[in-house]
């Protein structure tokens, strides 16, 4: 009783619709290119006022792409062709437009349906009672989100948003306009539950079903409500001119153009995540689909049904299709029952948009290699110079064999030249020192990173050098390298330098790390540079002990006291001649001679006792003009003379 008398209320609040009333379910819709983004994210000239078919002529632009790409499939005719219309029975229209795009109501009236039904997901319904008739019924379908509740509704209001669902391929409203009072939505089960839709569709089944109980959505919006009954409706339905199949361009025509423009702007990618694509056969790895639009990563609808992943039948994809990519990304979990080399493709429509060479493999298939690679990024190098090198094997499928175990111990020496190597695979730091350094390094995959070797190399002498690269227990080598690696001084190092030999000797004891090839041992050195050239010194003097773990321990206690100390210079400092004496000194014990007589004009100095100890206690003196009579105490050192007075003093350190 109480429905009834609101139901009357209503009735007597609203006027009967007139001319003109009702309105299109859009006020804006994407622009076609457009339309595979969200609404949300779309800028404003991507929005576009619904163009309309003016008269329900559709004729006139059967030609037009961009109004087939809007109104997508027409009332009454194929999913072959879509404006093939009384062609064929579909029932209702299909506006494509973005994901959110806000939807209203054609006219006011009463919401008898809103929300979840089966097989029509979120469904709007709106009653409406229209002059001369009795009542409509609006229906809206594929909705994400619905705002409008039951009973009441006005003209113009958003009361819900586009989205897709079910067999729908991308976003878009179902628009369909019911006149009898049948289940609504009207749907092809009221003539038999067991026809597939695809079938009534095209083959025109349930033709008498669906013509009694719908009316074409747009012929009624554009006849601005001049109709008086649904007979001349009826008849003005069966005036339409039909649009004969092969005077229009087919679905699939209409798509390829679709795509073609979206892959302008659009680029796929889809990889692994396993280092060189080498997947072990018969187990399943997720894969990651990633699409980008302006470089800039893309979600939600695709083109086309969706991306299908095209290869060997034994390479088994889940899903098989992708046709939205959520959240920046796609899942696709993949598995091949063999081991081979693959090939997989992704095909958007008749395009294929990405391609990914896998390598799948079993247990057994490399565990012994015959083939490998040593890779190095430069052919040349300085002495001493420390840089670090690779070695991998090599699949049957030409890839290198990363993450695919090996048996057996391998050995890695010099064919020609003379060089050290030191395995950095496992370290943070990729440093070595003089006394890790071997002259033929044996590995086995345990020691390697993800199976591949990682080594330091350093050039001894000048020789070129030639890497080999054996298994142990077999005389042939695996691999090696093709071109010989040539070896030079530092740069800026010239043998005519009164410092040479010295800098070369600190070199080799990695008083100081080359900085790609260059020395510059003519700067003046830095607090920073000194604290570091120190503490190598100590390190190598660590490493020199060997199982001396006294000395070792002594070792470790003065590079605690030497950085402690250390802290109270200043990185950006520049270091004169004088300081760096009493540095050494005062820190590492040296005797000092006390002077009582001044004999040359240095010797004034408030330092003469470090000036004499060095002269005759540690027989030192720099090597220029100078050296004899005067040392220059407050002359800024150089790197070269840093690392003359470090290599001379350092045998008289006391640890």
């Amino acid at each position: 009783m109480k429905k009834a008398l609101f139901i009357l209320i209503l009735l007597l609040f609203f006027n009967q619709a007139s001319a003109g009333n009702f309105i299109y379910p859009f006020a804006e819709v994407a622009n076609p290119k457009c339309r595979f983004s969200s609404w949300n994210t779309l800028w404003s000239e991507c929005k576009i006022p619904l163009p309309r078919i003016e008269g329900a002529n559709y004729t006139k632009y059967k030609d037009n792409t961009s109004m087939r790409r809007i109104y997508s499939i027409l009332w009454w005719a194929t999913y072959n062709y879509w404006w093939d219309v009384w062609f064929w029975s579909h029932l209702w229209i299909d506006f494509a437009t973005s994901l959110w795009t806000p939807v209203r109501s054609i006219w006011d009236w009463e919401v008898i349906t809103a929300g979840w039904l089966n097989w029509w997901w979120n469904v709007v319904v709106i009653k409406h009672q229209v002059a001369w008739w009795k009542f409509i019924y609006s229906n809206y379908w594929h909705l994400s989100k619905i705002n409008a509740k039951k009973w009441l509704i006005k003209a113009w209001e958003s009361v819900w948003e586009v989205w897709a669902t079910w067999n729908s391929y991308w976003n878009h409203l179902h628009f369909q306009i019911d006149i009898t009072n049948q289940s609504h939505p009207y749907w092809y089960s009221s003539c038999s539950k067991w026809i597939d839709i695809f079938d009534v569709v095209n083959n025109w089944q349930c033709r008498d079903y669906l013509l009694a109980n719908t009316i074409d959505p747009i012929l009624f919006l554009e006849g601005n409500w001049t109709f008086e009954s649904i007979e001349v409706i009826k008849r003005k339905q069966n005036s339409t001119i039909k649009i004969e199949q092969r005077n229009i361009k087919t679905r699939e025509q209409i798509l390829d153009e679709e795509i073609e423009e979206f892959l302008k702007w659009h680029v796929f990618e889809f990889k692994t995540w396993v280092t060189w694509e080498n997947l072990k056969a018969n187990i399943t790895y997720i894969t990651k689909l990633n699409v980008y639009k302006n470089w800039r990563p893309f979600t939600w609808n695709l083109p086309w049904k969706w991306v299908e992943f095209k290869s060997d039948p034994s390479v088994k994809f889940f899903p098989e299709s992708a046709i939205v990519i959520e959240n920046w990304f796609r899942n696709i979990n993949i598995t091949w029952t063999k081991s081979w080399k693959q090939t997989i493709r992704m095909m958007l429509g008749k395009k294929t948009v990405a391609t990914a060479e896998v390598n799948f493999f079993n247990d057994g298939d490399f565990s012994n290699p015959t083939d490998a690679v040593i890779s190095p990024s430069w052919y040349s190098i300085a002495l001493w110079e420390e840089k670090i090198w690779g070695v991998a094997f090599k699949t049957k499928f030409w890839s290198q064999q990363v993450h695919i175990p090996y048996d057996g111990t391998y050995k890695l020496r010099a064919s020609y030249g003379k060089v050290k190597f030191c395995n950095v695979s496992n370290r943070e730091s990729k440093q070595c020192w003089p006394i890790e350094m071997v002259s033929e390094l044996e590995f086995r995959y345990a020691d390697t990173k993800n199976w591949i070797l990682l080594f330091n190399m350093v050039a001894l002498d000048y020789s070129p050098i030639k890497l080999s690269l054996i298994k142990v227990g077999q005389k042939n080598e695996l691999t090696w390298t093709k071109k010989q690696v040539l070896v030079s001084n530092p740069n800026n190092l010239d043998p005519s330098y009164p410092y040479f030999q010295e800098n070369i000797d600190s070199i080799k004891k990695w008083y100081f790390r080359l900085n790609s090839w260059y020395l510059m041992q003519d700067r003046e050195i830095l607090g920073s540079q000194l604290k570091n050239i120190i503490t190598s010194m100590l390190t190598y003097e660590y490493f020199r002990s060997w199982d001396d773990m006294i000395k070792k321990q002594k070792v470790i206690k003065k590079i605690r006291s030497w950085q402690e100390f250390a802290k109270n210079i200043n990185d950006s400092k520049k270091i004169t001649r004088w300081e760096l004496s009493k540095i050494v000194f005062d820190n590492f014990w040296l005797q000092v001679i006390r002077n009582n007589e001044v004999k040359l004009n240095d010797e004034k100095w408030i330092y003469k006792d470090y000036i004499t100890s060095l002269r005759t206690g540690y027989n030192f003196c720099w090597k220029d003009q100078f050296a004899s009579n005067y040392f220059q105490p407050d002359k800024a050192i150089t790197i070269w003379e840093t690392l003359y007075f470090v290599n001379k003093i350092s045998s008289f350190v006391q640890i």
